[in-house]
């Protein structure tokens, strides 16, 4: 298996009342965790969220060629105030975690997280039938 191909790029962002999680796949796929239970998931790509998906992924591919796998145990969710964001990886778990004002400014992640709430945004403004959950 090639080194460094990215299969997906998850952002966690923890809030008070939970966690909300945003995945993109390389296939175009996206699925959206609520804190509150609430869960948005569409397989394969969907016309209306791949300009953005695309761009999360292209940022995140960004961010894997400058980083290396994690090679220790798994962490607990993102503190508060934080935001990690994973990437699943050909040859292992990239993440990188930081509070969410640093990561937004940041050269590399800044982009992502600019996208990915775009994405959010647009997935949020699906209408309830067009979301398979």
């Amino acid at each position: 298996v090639p080194a460094r191909e990215l299969f997906g790029a998850i952002v966690e962002v923890p809030l008070d009342a939970g966690l909300d999680v945003l995945a993109v796949y390389a296939d175009g796929g996206v699925r959206y965790l609520n804190h509150s239970g609430a869960m948005s998931i569409f397989e394969g790509a969907v016309p209306a969220l791949q300009q953005e998906a695309q761009a999360v992924l292209a940022a995140a591919r960004n961010v894997v060629a400058r980083i290396g796998p994690w090679d220790k145990p798994r962490l607990p969710p993102p503190a508060a105030g934080n935001v990690r964001i994973s990437f699943v990886v050909s040859d292992g778990l990239y993440f990188g975690e930081g509070p969410y004002r640093a990561l937004a400014q940041d050269g590399l992640a800044g982009p992502l997280l600019q996208h990915a709430t775009a994405l959010l945004q647009a997935v949020v403004a699906m209408p309830r039938t067009g979301r398979e959950s």
